[in-house]
This record gives structure tokens, sequence and C-alpha cells, in this order.
């Protein structure tokens, strides 16, 4: 294990945010949420196109909590659309949601 695993009050476990679905833990002291997911279908190639917002959050060594930017991952988005109502709308939230992360992001000294 890596020193940024173990700290003071255990295993680095961030609280969990309101807006989180699902995390994930790539590397020790490295915690990934994820938002919900909104999804959409193509219209000419019938593919489904997804939007979600994530951010990671990570612990130095010295116990500083850094939480990165949040981002809007878009995946498959390409082709044509009979309607760009329903895409733009998801973008749109998702982008709200990516903004209200990152105006609240903080670092913190444990």
């Amino acid at each position: 294990m890596t020193a940024p695993t173990i700290t003071r009050a255990g295993y680095f476990m961030p609280e969990e945010p309101s807006w989180c679905v699902g995390c994930r833990i790539p590397d020790p002291g490295v915690v990934d949420h994820y938002s919900r997911v909104w999804e959409g279908t193509d219209w000419h190639d019938n593919t489904k196109w997804r939007i979600q917002v994530t951010q990671r959050v990570e612990i130095a060594p010295d116990g500083t909590i850094t939480e990165g930017l949040a981002v809007c991952d878009i995946n498959r988005a390409e082709g044509t659309y009979g309607s760009m109502a329903e895409f733009a709308r998801a973008a749109l939230l998702a982008e709200a949601l990516k903004d209200s992360i990152n105006a609240g992001r903080r670092r913190v000294q444990r």
C-alpha cells in the first residue's frame, strides 16, 4: 500500500456528494465520483449518446484533500439527429451540475 491509502482516520474515502450515484477507486488515495447518465438516441445511426459528469478527489501523503475539476464526459455524440432538443437539454443540465460542483470545490489540510 502506498502512503496516501492510509490516513489517521483509516482508509481514505471522502463523503459521497449528493449528486454522486456511484464511485470508483482507481488508485489508492483516489476516488472518482460519477453523476447520473443522460442518454438519448442518434436518429440516423440508431446509436445512443451518453453524457455524465465526473470528478476526481485525491489525498496527498501530507493529508491534503484536493477535489479536481468536474468535467462533462460526452460519448458517441456523432451523426445525424432528428432533433437536437434532447441532446441540448442533457448537455445544459450536465453543464449546470458541473458548474455547481466546481464552484464548491475545496482543498483541505487534514
